[in-house]
C-alpha cells in the first residue's frame, strides 16, 4: 500500500470514528500515524484536518454556542497549548508516543462512562483544570479531547451545550496550534500539503459516520470503538 494511500485509509477510519463516537478523530488517527511517522509530522496532518473538520461543526453551531461555559476551558487552554508545542520539540519521542497511549485510554474510558446526573455544579476550578491539562496534550500530541470531554460530562450538559463547548475549545485550540507548528518550523510544506489533500475524504468520512451509525446500535459501536482505540494504545505504548 503506497503511503498516500495508507494516509487515506487511517483518516477514513478516524473520521468514521469521529462520527461514531462524536469525539477521538485525533485519538484514532495520532494512535496510528504516531507508530508510522515522526511525530511532528503526524501532528502536523491531523491538527490541521481536525481544524477544517471542527470549524465546519463550529459553523453549524454558530447561534447556539454558549460562550460563558466556554471561555473558562479555552481560555486556560491557550498558555499550555504554546507550552505543549515546545515539549513536541523537546520532548523524546519515546515519552510522546507514550502520552499519545495514555491519552487514548483516557479517552477509552470517557467514552464507556455516562454520569446519571451532574456531578460538578460549576466551572470554577474544573473547568480551567480541564483546559489547561487539554491544552498541553492538544500542543504536544493533539489529544487534548479527553480532559474536556470527561469535564462536560460531569457538568450534566444537555447535548446542544456539550457540543458547543467542546467544539468551541477544539476550534480556538486548534487555530492555535496550526499557527505555533508553523511558526516553531515543525509543519513542513510537504505535510501541510498531505493534510490538505486529506481533508474532503476526512469530513465525508466524519458525515457518513453520523448518517450510517445513528441508525445502528450506538452501544455496540460504542464499544466496537473503544476496544479498537484500546489496542492502539497498547501498540503505541509498546512500540
Amino acid at each position: 500500500m503506497s503511503g498516500t494511500l495508507q494516509l487515506l485509509v487511517i483518516v477514513v477510519l478516524g473520521g468514521l470514528v469521529h462520527g461514531v463516537t462524536g469525539f477521538g478523530f485525533g485519538l484514532f488517527t495520532m494512535g496510528v500515524l504516531s507508530v508510522l511517522m515522526p511525530m511532528g509530522d503526524a501532528v502536523t496532518i491531523v491538527s490541521l484536518i481536525n481544524l477544517v473538520i471542527t470549524l465546519l461543526n463550529l459553523w453549524t453551531l454558530r447561534g447556539s454556542v454558549d460562550w460563558r461555559e466556554s471561555w473558562p476551558v479555552l481560555g486556560a487552554a491557550i498558555p499550555t497549548t504554546i507550552l505543549g508545542v515546545y515539549l513536541l520539540r523537546s520532548l523524546d519521542t519515546g515519552l510522546l508516543r507514550t502520552g499519545v497511549g495514555v491519552m487514548i485510554l483516557m479517552g477509552c474510558a470517557v467514552a464507556l462512562w455516562s454520569p446519571q446526573r451532574a456531578r460538578l455544579r460549576g466551572a470554577n476550578p474544573w473547568g480551567y483544570v480541564a483546559g489547561l491539562v487539554g491544552g498541553v496534550f492538544g500542543g504536544a500530541l493533539n489529544t487534548g479531547g479527553p480532559p474536556v470531554v470527561l469535564y462536560t460530562l460531569l457538568r450534566g450538559w444537555d447535548k446542544a451545550r456539550t457540543k458547543s463547548v467542546m467544539t468551541v475549545y477544539f476550534a480556538g485550540t486548534g487555530i492555535l496550534r496550526v499557527a505555533l507548528l508553523i511558526a516553531t518550523g515543525v509543519a513542513t510544506a510537504q505535510r501541510l500539503q498531505q493534510g490538505v489533500v486529506l481533508l474532503a475524504p476526512a469530513a465525508a468520512a466524519t458525515f457518513l459516520g453520523t448518517r450510517v451509525f445513528r441508525r445502528m446500535s450506538t452501544p455496540v459501536f460504542r464499544y466496537a470503538v473503544t476496544g479498537l482505540l484500546a489496542l492502539l494504545a497498547a501498540r503505541t505504548i509498546l512500540s
